[in-house]
């Protein structure tokens, strides 16, 4: 981004912007929003029609999109806050997906997420052993967040990862970091508040992981737009506790040109 590129973005317009409702994901992901009573299917985003070889959705039981084994869960599970792993489901082109839930108001958001298909429980559970071992042996708070930013990205595969903190005026600083040798380094570099808006620290305290596979993304947006249809339980809902939503477009905008493709801030 240049010098006016930067100077003719209004980055106080990131503090208002409404991240916390639904408008769009990332399309490596699905999104089924979900009447909680009915399980009637509300909205969707991503490709849902080519990658569970469905036609029509709006309006449809939860069942027809996920099986009954999956939507039985659901079922048993709609009336509780917390997130839930509900299970697995093959798409049409032998894709598998995690499927997970979160209430959110009135509706369920279910998210679908592609699965590695290259075996790994054994060797996930053997790496998480050893950075447990590597936790322990940490004498202090920034060798604990070397070695977990290290065993993170040595798990994930991840060009970089950053353990960022922010500080009580709404700075951010790089604790700790771990990166392809390629890349430039920010390492003990400190960002102004307004790097990532006050509304986006609020939901990195509450949601511990963020993950966007690829910064370069184009959204997926919800079908039909949350905000031509807003009524009383709609105002409700939000998408906080989705994994894969969609980046706020002015926070990821100046940070365009140091994210590599890849990355995962904790």
């Amino acid at each position: 981004m240049s010098d006016g590129d930067a100077a003719a973005l209004d980055l106080t317009v990131c503090d208002r912007e409404p991240i916390h409702i639904p408008g769009s994901i990332q399309p490596h992901g699905l999104l089924l929003v979900v009447d909680a009573e009915t399980l009637a299917v509300r909205n969707v985003a991503g490709d849902v029609e080519g990658r569970l070889g469905v036609r029509t959705w709006a309006g449809a039981p939860l069942i027809s999109l996920i099986g009954s084994t999956n939507s039985a869960v659901v079922s048993r599970r709609a009336a509780d806050t917390r997130p839930h792993f509900i299970g697995q489901l093959h798409g049409v082109h032998g894709d598998v997906f995690d499927l997970s839930m979160v209430r959110s108001g009135a509706f369920l958001l279910l998210e679908l997420e592609p699965v590695d298909p290259s075996p790994q429980g054994a060797s996930l559970l053997a790496g998480l052993e050893a950075a447990a071992h590597t936790f322990e042996r940490a004498g202090a708070l920034k060798a604990l967040c070397e070695r977990a930013a290290e065993e993170f990205r040595r798990l994930t595969g991840y060009d970089r990862v950053m353990i960022y903190r922010f500080l009580d005026d709404g700075a951010g600083e790089v604790l700790a970091e771990d990166r392809r040798a390629d890349l430039h380094s920010f390492l003990n570099h400190r960002f102004p508040a307004t790097d990532i808006p006050k509304q986006a620290r609020a939901l990195y305290l509450r949601n511990l992981v963020r993950v966007i596979p690829d910064v370069s993304y184009a959204p997926a947006p919800l079908r039909p737009a949350w905000e031509d249809e807003v009524d009383e339980r709609t105002r409700a809902a939000e998408a906080t506790a989705a994994a894969a939503r969609a980046v706020a477009v002015a926070d990821t905008q100046p940070r365009i040109e140091r994210e590599p493709v890849g990355s995962a801030r904790r």
